[in-house]
């Protein structure tokens, strides 16, 4: 046995499967390095990311702190327009004709609708709408979406009874209302949806009747929901300017009422009343029939939107004549002593050319021509005067082209070149055939007349006034050119005092005052060439008084049925407006300015 003093330690060299001491040392240190290592790790890893967390705060706070702002924003703000209240328009004396009221829109929140088929039948029959197409707006993802943008009282009512809470809201918006229904329609046309002018006068003076829009922030909640509760105006909206109309209210439901009239007693397709102040180019009153309702313009008839008066070419027919006496005149081609022989005929390159009705005028002067109405009279005045210098009064007058009158879809006519007057194209423009020209070329023709031979634009507007009542705006007359001289309008005058005191425009006459006219009856061309024999344009042009022209009134009456004469359908409906337009201005009776004189 091994001596005690020899004896190993137990697993010192001992035998295999048991650890000695040494490689228990030996492990205990790897552990301890394990451990410092592992620790090593984490504080380098804890350390890099700890930077890591600081770059980032950095980044987000500092480098991207403007970025992320906005975002944040635009998740927790919106921004909603405030639209201004667009102007009024008024009539001359400041009388309403468009002006707008708070009407309720209807939106909803699908979102929060539980059962949108339910919903759909529920609220489709209120407001006139299908079901299917109420429910297809019903996106469970979306907070907003309208379903009646200015509904009627009718159907909010029914709605607020149905109890829908949350699933429904209404926000009072402004519609645009014209108070007087159909009462100058054409003129005014009309607003859309969203208040911005789409026709006539809404639509010319856009510009200073929508305003300037403002700008407000408002917060969301969680779901994105704008809570209008919240919001807050960073520029407010700058409401749109009043703009007053030369248009006289009164005037106006004289001339449309007469139209009416004379439209249903004659069973005329359609018809034109215009007056306009001759000095100032200002028009008064401008009707034309059928017309609609500006309030619902959408259920109008194809066509019935549009402004004849200003947008239909039609031949002028007689009234041209008168236009024909001031060239020929001007021109020193024909004297007012100058006698024209006829045996009721004359015959140009081949074609005839026949007084209507037979009739045959002997012996006639320029005066007896336009009294008379003569065809073949005016076509020998104009075979005196020429196509050149004929053409060119023409243009003075301003035929071809557009007025530029202050309301859109003005028609420029049609005057041929002197070049297409073939055969006797120069005898039938001389009394009004071949050529055309809307209506209101044709009564500002006549107001050069009435006015000293000045040619003056037409217009609408009076005024543009801000909400203050203060005019920003005042246009005054625009002389366009002196189409003939003072003297030879104030002759043409004269003759057409003639023709109403003795001659075809005798229905034109009123008590009292000195009226000059000329009447017109125009056979309608065909589309296949020619002229329609049954369809006939009837019309007079009249001026009053004379002696200080207050008033250039056109009347016009399309393919009136039986008597279709201009001196027999339309001249007695002069009479009739401008008697009551005389007496509603207070303009005396010629005898009266003369007594007031002594």
């Amino acid at each position: 046995m091994t001596p005690r003093s020899r004896r190993r330690p137990p697993g010192w060299n001992g035998p295999p499967g048991r650890r000695s001491f040494r490689q228990a040392a030996l492990d205990e240190s790897a552990h301890h390095r394990l451990v410092r290592m592992r620790g090593t790790i984490f504080v380098v890893c804890l350390t890099l990311g700890t930077l890591g967390l600081a770059a980032r705060l950095v980044s987000l706070h500092i480098v991207q702190a403007g970025t992320l702002e906005r975002i944040a924003e635009r998740q927790q703000l919106g921004t909603l327009t405030l639209a201004p209240a667009r102007g009024r328009i008024l009539d001359r004396s400041g009388r309403p004709l468009a002006v707008n009221v708070e009407a309720p829109s209807v939106f909803a929140v699908p979102s929060r609708i539980e059962n949108p088929k339910a919903f759909a039948r529920t609220v489709a029959p209120i407001l006139g709408l299908a079901p299917d197409d109420l429910l297809a707006k019903l996106d469970p993802e979306r907070h907003f979406v309208w379903l009646a943008r200015k509904a009627s009282p009718q159907a909010v009512a029914g709605l607020r009874a149905k109890g829908l809470g949350e699933q429904i809201g209404f926000v009072d918006e402004a519609r645009r209302t014209y108070p007087n229904g159909t009462l100058a329609s054409h003129v005014l046309g009309f607003a859309g949806i969203d208040n911005q002018g789409l026709g006539g006068a809404e639509l010319a003076f856009d510009g200073s009747l929508r305003g300037q829009t403002g700008v407000a922030r408002i917060e969301r909640d969680a779901m994105g929901r704008p809570r209008f509760e919240t919001r807050n105006v960073v520029r407010a909206p700058i409401d749109g300017s009043d703009v007053v109309l030369t248009i006289d209210q009164v005037l106006q439901h004289i001339a449309e009422r007469e139209l009416d009239r004379a439209v249903l007693e004659t069973r005329a397709k359609w018809g034109a009343i215009l007056m306009m102040d001759p000095p100032s180019g200002e028009i008064l009153a401008m009707a034309a029939a059928p017309r609609y309702d500006s309030n619902a313009y959408a259920r109008a008839k194809p066509g019935e939107w549009n402004n004849r008066a200003i947008s239909t070419v039609l031949e002028p027919g007689s009234t041209f004549k008168i236009v024909l006496a001031a060239a020929a005149l001007e021109a020193g081609a024909v004297d007012e002593r100058d006698v024209f022989t006829s045996n009721g005929v004359l015959k140009v390159a081949g074609h005839t050319i026949r007084e209507a009705h037979g009739r045959v005028f002997p012996t006639q002067t320029l005066a007896d021509i336009i009294r008379n109405s003569s065809n073949v009279g005016a076509a020998m005045v104009a075979t005196r005067l020429g196509k050149a210098r004929f053409y060119e009064v023409i243009q003075r007058f301003g035929f071809g082209t557009p007025t530029g009158v202050d309301l859109p879809g003005e028609a420029a006519g049609l005057v041929p070149p002197p070049s297409q007057w073939l055969g006797p194209g120069l005898q039938t423009i001389g009394f009004g055939q071949g050529i055309s020209g809307t209506p209101l070329q044709i009564l500002a023709a006549a107001a050069a007349l009435a006015n000293e031979g000045t040619l003056v634009r037409p217009r609408v507007l009076r005024a543009v006034r801000d909400r203050e009542g203060r005019s920003v705006a005042v246009p005054g007359p625009e002389p366009v050119r002196q189409v003939v001289s003072p003297a030879v309008a104030r002759k043409v005058m004269a003759l057409m005092e003639g023709a109403v005191a003795n001659g075809t425009g005798t229905g034109a006459r009123i008590d009292g005052y000195r009226v000059a006219g000329k009447t017109g009856t125009a056979q309608k061309p065909s589309p296949r060439g020619g002229y329609m024999p049954d369809a006939y344009v009837a019309s007079f042009l009249g001026i009053v008084p004379v002696e200080h022209p207050r008033l250039a009134i056109l009347v016009l009456l399309d393919e009136p049925q039986g008597i279709y004469y201009g001196g027999a359908v339309a001249a007695p409906v002069f009479r009739t407006v401008a008697a009551q337009a005389l007496w509603y201005l207070r303009i005396p009776p010629a005898v009266m300015q003369v007594l007031s004189t002594r």
